[in-house]
């Protein structure tokens, strides 16, 4: 059987955990826990560790590493929480030891856990769209995940990239200042995220709906709720540009909840960005498993070199 890592995405009130074919690039199996952020470090550590013994149940001794996907701020080489309004119970507590002593035994071989790296979960998201899609080392992409909220990721040569002068600042843009007079004021995340579609939706229709369900209404051929969704996609296409250009990206991957409806305002995205491939998250969750085992990977392949 081929080389597999085990991959963990945290999220505030689940954990997902995959094993990953390092071959074929592929989730072989899942396993889902429920578990709210706010629970003591002990409950959280239990149930990432449950779902990571599911995941590779029968396959433990295969696995080779371990990657984890953490929302931000966590200093990934301490592995340390640095969430103040996320799970209180991990601030500052040192994650790697009590992970893998839940894991020893059941994951890795001769007793030994396979080494545990940390990631942000939008980085491994851009990560593993780029893994998974053929990890072409001359690729500039940046993926986005739109939901309550903006995550980004920016990957070149087969890296995360969260510094110098191609990237925001930690390679976030969410809190980036919108500037733009087409679009409107504030910062990225006004105008790239459900609460933005619900806005303009309500400005459109007169009346404030969930973006799944302003989505349906433009599905079955509503000519305002279309118009609110090409609205959103020229805002944030032309938002995007400027940090598109400078990283010199040529490829731009839409994931979250929202881009489940690409159709309806990725086209509006691509016009703002010639030159760029814009295409719908292919993995869609799966993608920061991907991109945590790459991460993984990645890591243990410099050891060995």
């Amino acid at each position: 059987m081929s080389a597999a890592a085990l991959a963990l995405d945290v999220g505030g009130s689940h954990v997902t955990a995959g094993l990953v074919d390092l071959d074929t690039r592929q989730v072989r199996r899942t396993a889902r826990r429920s578990v709210h952020h706010s629970a003591p470090a002990d409950t959280l550590l239990d149930a990432w560790a449950q779902a990571a013994l599911e995941a590779c149940a029968g396959d433990g001794q295969d696995t080779v590493q371990i990657g984890v996907a953490v929302p931000g701020p966590f200093d990934a080489r301490s592995g340390r929480s640095q969430m103040r309004h996320k799970f209180p119970g991990l601030y500052d507590v040192a994650l790697r030891p009590l992970l893998a002593a839940r894991l020893r035994g059941q994951v890795g071989s001769q007793g030994t856990v396979p080494e545990i790296v940390f990631g942000n979960d939008a980085d491994l998201f851009a990560l593993g769209e780029w893994w998974s899609a053929g990890a072409d080392p001359r690729a500039r992409l940046i993926g986005l995940t739109l939901g309550t909220g903006l995550g980004s990721g920016f990957v070149a040569g087969g890296r995360v990239v969260t510094s110098g002068a191609d990237v925001p600042p930690g390679g976030e843009l969410w809190n980036m200042p919108a500037g733009d007079p087409q679009v409107g004021p504030g910062i990225l995340e006004d105008h790239a995220c459900g609460r933005t579609l619900e806005r303009l939706g309500e400005e459109a229709l007169g009346e404030r709906l969930p973006a799944v369900v302003l989505a349906q209404r433009a599905e079955d051929g509503d000519r305002l709720a279309r118009a609110a969704f090409r609205q959103f996609g020229h805002g944030l296409g032309t938002l995007l540009r400027p940090w598109a250009e400078r990283f010199g990206a040529d490829t731009v991957v839409l994931g979250g909840s929202v881009s489940w409806a690409f159709g309806l305002f990725g086209p509006e995205v691509a016009r703002a960005l010639p030159g760029c491939q814009v295409r719908q998250s292919r993995a869609f969750e799966l993608a920061p498993l991907l991109g945590a085992a790459a991460l993984a990977h990645a890591a243990r392949s410099g050891q060995d070199g």
